[in-house]
């Protein structure tokens, strides 16, 4: 028995759970490109922004993270936007761009969930129509044989196993999400926490004392908390 025939006896519940099939391959596909392109913070950038902060000039700095496409750019302009902001107000701006950053990452990721929950239920859904279509062919032809009634039903199975091959399809690929995203939110937090260190030392009188030596000072932290995002 070929596939288009078995797809089609398995009754209209069958063209849901292909849209859905569609739905979770784009988001996969879409994520995995996402995910793939973020990379890490650039070492280089943030050595000029530093030596930008350090000398007084934060225009500068908030221009050479602008022109930068890392989630990990953003999160840093965001505590330097605000020039006569506290430490607490720095703060709030870095947790509120991470959970930014983490929002964008996990946009669609509800799609995925729902069809997880669905994808069974319109599959069983289908089973049940079949099952009661088999049994008014059965009625209507007049036939009581075990084989006739058989028939009907393991053809009405066929929504069944595809609603849950979707749904499991659907549940892994959102569980894979998840996990990258959890790891993702501790490298931005990691990011977020060393950054307001180092925003610290640069605005102390130390820091500020030591002028452009200030930022080639930090440089020897960044190679261990600018970590690429696995």
């Amino acid at each position: 028995m070929s596939i288009l025939l078995l797809l089609k006896q398995g009754g209209v519940s069958l063209f849901p759970l292909g849209v859905c099939s569609l739905l979770v391959l784009a988001v996969v596909l879409e994520r995995i490109w996402t995910y793939s392109h973020i990379g890490s913070a650039s070492l280089d950038l943030f050595k000029r922004v530093e030596r930008a902060l350090s000398a007084d000039n934060r225009q500068e700095a908030v221009r050479l993270l602008n022109a930068s496409p890392s989630p990990f750019a953003r999160i840093a302009k965001a505590s330097i936007e605000y020039p006569d902001s506290t430490v607490a107000e720095t703060a709030d701006a870095l947790m509120m761009a991470c959970e930014v950053e983490i929002a964008s990452a996990t946009k669609p990721l509800p799609i995925l969930g729902t069809i997880g929950n669905i994808a069974p239920f319109i599959g069983l859904f289908g089973t049940v129509l079949g099952i009661m279509r088999a049994f008014k062919d059965v009625a209507s032809q007049g036939s009581t044989g075990s084989t006739t009634i058989s028939l009907g039903i393991s053809e009405a199975l066929i929504a069944t196993a595809v609603g849950l091959g979707v749904g499991i399809t659907a549940v892994i690929a959102n569980n894979w999400c998840g996990a990258w995203v959890d790891n993702y939110r501790r490298e931005l937090d990691h990011f977020a926490t060393r950054w307001s260190h180092r925003l610290a030392f640069l605005q102390s009188p130390v820091g500020r004392a030591m002028g452009d030596d200030a930022g080639a000072s930090l440089l020897s932290e960044i190679d261990t908390t600018l970590e690429p995002v696995a």
